[in-house]
């Protein structure tokens, strides 16, 4: 897979990255993660997690790939890697905790259910009984944006109605939808949240979270190995 350190793109192996998960006691991926900070976060307070901040965009993630890969203070337990959420890397697995936090673009698209097959190749990566966050910015609805189409702004309620089905054809099983209070927008520790939060009077986030029951971890549809 296609690491990246800084201004340089590193072939990580799939022996390396299995050496690295065999390290950790779990690992978290946290995908379409921008400037990685959410990833550096979590790989900062959790030292026995591998933290993989993936991203389609590469220039996004060179600043702090670099500080990660640090000799002095570096996170030995943190690597950013080039790819998208449709072409994920044919050597990533064993992922126990994912990630999809603000989701925009193809992503937020694939959230939504527009792309199960996204979904499926996401499922394809984790670890039976991986558990997976998703947070929605909710003013994409306010008005709304092409990638949410005619979709109603989804609530709690009617998350289940609208989601609960795609997931759990792609191996998900929805478990949780609410409401973000500012101080669990503000955990999410993201420029994106940091950003939003600042800027809105009210900033209104709806929180999903679901877990892995039927997809074992290998069984990745074709087109989710492109990128390698």
């Amino acid at each position: 897979m296609r690491r990246i350190v800084g201004k340089q793109v590193l072939e990580l192996t799939a022996t390396e990255f299995d050496e690295l998960l065999a390290a950790h006691r779990g690992a978290v991926l946290d995908v379409g993660t921008g400037d990685g900070k959410h990833a550096h976060h979590v790989a900062q307070r959790h030292p026995d997690l591998l933290v993989v901040g993936l991203d389609a965009a590469k220039d996004g993630m060179r600043e702090i790939s670099a500080k990660a890969a640090s000799r002095k203070r570096g996170l030995a337990n943190l690597i950013y890697v080039w790819a998208s959420a449709e072409g994920l890397p044919a050597d990533l697995h064993g992922i126990t905790d994912l990630r999809v936090l603000m989701p925009w673009g193809s992503l937020l698209r694939g959230m939504l259910g527009s792309d199960p097959e996204m979904l499926r190749g996401l499922a394809a990566v984790c670890a039976p009984g991986a558990t997976m966050l998703i947070t929605l910015n909710l003013h994409a609805w306010r008005p709304p944006v092409p990638e949410v189409g005619d979709r109603p702004e989804p609530t709690p309620d009617s998350a289940a109605d609208m989601l609960a089905g795609i997931y759990a054809d792609a191996g998900w099983r929805l478990d949780e939808a609410k409401y973000f209070d500012q101080e669990q927008v503000r955990a999410l520790a993201t420029s994106w949240t940091r950003r939003l939060n600042s800027s809105k009077s009210r900033f209104d986030v709806l929180g999903l979270t679901a877990t892995l029951v039927g997809q074992r971890s290998g069984e990745r549809p074709a087109s989710s190995c492109t990128n390698a």
